[in-house]
């Protein structure tokens, strides 16, 4: 898993530890927190099975951790790890977004670093939700 823009990522063991970039700290921390809602809200809503599991995330947005995944991996492999969700993931469809955790492929990077774009994908999955009632 490359690190990014917005976030290094650290390698400990099992598990990889995403946090800002100075440089781009304020992108790197909604990022983050983005991840952190998309794996605690949305994902159980709508079903998603390819985001990479977040073992912790903080609600500032300080770091991510997640398991570990081994890369690279094929254009074809990311094809068929990526189902027609709908309402579609955040995440883009490249093969250095996407790694390994056993035989399983998954989504690595699906955090968004600008608030207008954070603010329009939430509404996007609020207005798909399911409605109790």
């Amino acid at each position: 898993m490359p690190s990014g823009a917005f976030r290094r990522v650290i390698l400990v063991g099992r598990f990889a530890v995403k946090i800002p970039r100075f440089h781009n700290a304020l992108s790197g921390l909604r990022c983050n927190r983005w991840e952190r809602e998309m794996w605690r809200t949305w994902r159980p809503i709508f079903g998603w099975e390819n985001l990479c599991p977040i073992k912790f995330a903080d609600p500032l947005g300080i770091f991510v951790v997640m398991a570990r995944a081994a890369q690279p991996i094929t254009f074809a492999d990311v094809v068929a790890a990526t189902p027609d969700y709908y309402p579609d993931i955040t995440s883009e469809a490249k093969p250095e977004d996407f790694g390994r955790v056993g035989t399983r492929v998954f989504a690595l990077d699906y955090g968004l670093p600008d608030a207008d774009m954070v603010a329009q994908r939430r509404a996007y999955y609020m207005s798909r939700a399911p409605h109790a009632g």
